[in-house]
């Protein structure tokens, strides 16, 4: 299928980068790039940039199909790399949402082929999934999801064809980690305990019953609002959530489960702040749902980063780093669903 950007860092040359910026022939004199980020279902570069008159960004960020066959069959199945070129395309400019700025989204048809080109946001920092969060970066990022779910775009929902992806995915999901959760806890029996494995299994064997049921509100939703797709200012405050391959139209009290389950590397610091967060998160959107409501969808979608994590560790590259990563989205949210009886509400 033909296509008229680049998809790798050796394809990109000056003359496109030129045409983005709207910059004259030969304002570019140089371009030379750096892999950045630990994403596994595509591949990001930091690209520096050399202009005579200064006539674009010193530097941006591309984001590309991932080189590893694996992720990019995932990336195809669950339409990851059409719902993230949808999001900077269509809804993030004039969103209000902390986001990198998009200077160019372009997606091929089928979907396997794609190139973003984004604002550099460094000096932020990605955010630590492995080490865990301090309270102000939680705090500032469900600030943040405050205002993601608050979206309505002028045209409504249905105006989107990619912000419906998600309903696809979970019934791709119900229909293969029955056969997959096995695989899962063989290869996750050395990281995670007998306990947090077994419950693994009870939710997979209600996962229809998970999967059906219907939320009280539809919002738009990240999806994947974990540390490792946060970029943090030095003070812990949120600069931009990123990696928005997951970005769909669903439940918002997933992304706030999703956020504070897998955040917090002690339970007992999760238990003792929970509440409250959500509470603060309810008084930041702008028509909040009923508190009590929308706590108990809080506490059944208390299993959406192990889901996650059973589902993404199946479809993507294994790597060491990505194992322990997997690991601790797993082993968090499972606490914390055993904490609040979760499985009790499917």
């Amino acid at each position: 299928m033909s296509r008229d950007f680049p998809i790798s860092p050796d394809e990109f040359e000056t003359a496109f980068i030129e045409t983005v910026f709207g910059a004259p022939a030969g304002a570019l004199r140089s371009l030379s790039h750096e892999p950045v980020g630990t994403g596994q279902v595509c591949d990001s570069y930091r690209f520096t940039c050399d202009w005579a008159d200064g006539q674009g960004p010193a530097s941006f960020i591309a984001k590309c199909p991932s080189t590893d066959p694996v992720s990019r069959g995932a990336a195809a199945i669950f339409h990851l790399y059409d719902m993230e070129v949808g999001w900077y395309r269509d809804l993030a400019p004039g969103s209000g949402v902390r986001c990198p700025a998009s200077y160019h989204a372009d997606i091929t048809e089928n979907e396997q082929e794609f190139v973003l080109l984004l604002e550099d946001m460094s000096p932020a920092c990605q955010g630590d999934q492995l080490a865990g969060a301090s309270l102000l970066q939680v705090e500032t990022t469900l600030a943040a999801a405050a205002s993601l779910h608050d979206i309505q775009p002028d045209q409504g929902f249905e105006a989107y064809r990619w912000l419906h992806h998600g309903a696809g995915n979970s019934a791709f999901m119900q229909n293969s980690l029955p056969a997959g959760y096995p695989i899962f806890r063989e290869r996750f029996r050395d990281l995670l305990s007998p306990d947090i494995l077994d419950l693994g299994q009870e939710l997979i064997d209600r996962l229809a019953r998970y999967v059906a049921h219907e939320p009280p509100e539809l919002t738009v939703t990240h999806g994947d609002m974990r540390l490792d797709n946060i970029l943090f200012h030095a003070d812990g405050r949120v600069a931009a959530l990123v990696d928005w391959q997951t970005c769909s139209l669903g439940n918002p009290a997933n992304d706030i489960a999703y956020m504070i389950g897998t955040s917090f590397a002690d339970p007992a610091e999760r238990r003792t702040l929970e509440r409250q967060l959500v509470t603060d998160y309810l008084a930041a959107r702008s028509s909040a749902p009923d508190p009590d409501a929308f706590w108990q969808e809080y506490r059944r979608h208390a299993f959406s980063g192990f889901i996650m994590a059973i589902n993404a560790s199946l479809h993507v590259e294994q790597t060491e780093r990505g194992d322990r990563m997997f690991a601790a989205m797993a082993e968090r949210p499972a606490q914390m669903a055993l904490d609040l009886d979760s499985l009790s509400l499917i």
